[in-house]
């Protein structure tokens, strides 16, 4: 290793900390004790099934993980009501995300893990938000972060209204009345396989100079690789 190599990766460490310090947990779950109420299912109007949770092998401790054993499309992992608290995220928009550590044993090369909120999911005016990213699917841990701004591609869809690339203004409309996230639970249609997850977090940074800083270490040490 060069030493132009050790002092890009001493910074990012040492960027990675100050993020850290600097960020303020908006809602968090460490699945350390137990699942801490997440379910899966198939969407915001589908059946709940209970998720399996672990007291090891996640990172660094307790996960939950979901077995698919459905023919169904497409499952994925539903946060806790207390998760979700109040449900007001704005102060994130421009300035935070959402990310965690995912897991997953069965996959194509194009898979992708997706990430999704929901608004007013009941109604006909109701709105879907989500982004995705391509994922690495070989039975190791993997961390996903997404930030809440307009350079991350978020996609919305409005009522009956075809899907659009989210604006700032979008994110802030949803995220500050969120009443469902979900995030990729089954990667196959009609095949079993496992996904695991652990330590979903929505965070803001209050000081945009750190939030900058936070950026750079996550695309330094973008998806690494945990297991």
């Amino acid at each position: 290793m060069t030493r132009t190599t050790t002092l890009i990766a001493a910074l990012a460490t040492l960027t990675a900390v100050s993020a850290t310090a600097s960020a303020t947990t908006l809602a968090y779950s460490s699945f350390d004790t137990g699942d801490e109420g997440w379910t899966a299912q198939q969407g915001p109007a589908g059946s709940p099934y209970a998720v399996n949770w672990s007291p090891t092998g996640g990172v660094p401790t307790g996960n939950i993980n979901y077995w698919d054993q459905t023919s169904y499309d497409a499952e994925w992992f539903s946060a806790s009501a207390s998760f979700l608290g109040g449900g007001d995220f704005s102060s994130a928009v421009n300035n935070g995300g959402v990310s965690f550590d995912w897991a997953a044993d069965l996959g194509s090369a194009a898979q992708m893990v997706q990430i999704a909120f929901t608004m007013g999911s009941n109604q006909s005016g109701g709105a879907v938000l989500w982004a995705d990213a391509v994922a690495t699917v070989d039975g190791h841990w993997y961390h996903y972060d997404f930030g809440f701004d307009p350079s991350t591609t978020w996609m919305i869809q409005m009522g009956g209204n075809p899907a659009a690339v989210a604006t700032a203004s979008d994110l802030n409309n949803v995220l500050s009345a969120v009443d469902g996230m979900f995030i990729t639970a089954d990667t196959v249609d009609g095949m079993d396989g496992n996904v695991w997850l652990d330590n979903p977090l929505i965070y803001s940074v209050p000081a945009p100079g750190a939030f900058a800083l936070f950026g750079l270490a996550s695309i330094v040490g973008a998806r690494r690789r945990r297991g």
